[in-house]
């Protein structure tokens, strides 16, 4: 009797094991060192007030459950990133909420990025940053820092920035991509016509 009490708890233990309580904390810090950045990683939703102001609904410690985040429910690792530009909901429209960034218009606060922050996401598979003002990666931590352990980032979607050529040899590297979107930025010449591409 005792050894099938005992055969009981092991296999509710054994069931249990393969699931997930939350983020992992080393992506949740990572996503915290992002959040200068993107600092509406954690906003479930934003809604425009009759007076214009931005009303943020505080989010959930788990980041998991943020809507910008979505992990895999076996393992808890990030494995989409949707960090692009939010729109707002208005009662007429719905509005790029860069119109009513504190900081003004993108063009004027474009930025470099550093992609290594992106390192711990191992299991990422889709990254969206329309739509940011990223004008370029920071040297020597550029996407090609990614190659190595992002083995599994099958969709970048860079589109509405202001990378120019350069960002081309950066992106090299990752193999894994099938889709990539360059579309609305500062590419020149031949290469001034990227836009949509399956890989």
């Amino acid at each position: 009797m005792e050894s099938k009490g005992l055969t009981m708890v092991l296999i509710v233990l054994s069931l249990g094991a393969g699931l997930c309580d939350g983020c992992l904390e080393e992506e949740r810090l990572a996503l915290s060192q992002l959040k200068p950045f993107f600092h509406f990683i954690d906003h479930r939703v934003q809604y425009l007030n009759y007076d214009d102001s931005v009303e943020e609904k505080e989010s959930s410690s788990d980041c998991c459950e943020w809507e910008r985040v979505v992990c895999n429910p076996t393992s808890g690792r990030v494995t989409h990133l949707s960090l692009d530009v939010p729109y707002v909901e208005t009662s007429y429209d719905l509005v790029d909420i860069v119109e009513y960034n504190y900081m003004g218009s993108q063009e004027e606060n474009y930025w470099y990025l550093n992609a290594s922050l992106f390192l711990p996401f191992v299991e990422l598979q889709n990254l969206s940053l329309r739509g940011n003002s990223v004008a370029g990666c920071i040297a020597n931590q550029g996407f090609e820092r990614l190659s190595s352990k992002l083995n599994k980032l099958e969709i970048l979607d860079l589109s509405e920035n202001y990378f120019n050529n350069s960002i081309l040899a950066s992106l090299s590297g990752l193999s894994s991509l099938n889709s990539l979107n360059l579309a609305n930025n500062k590419f020149t010449g031949s290469n001034s016509t990227y836009g949509n591409a399956n890989l």
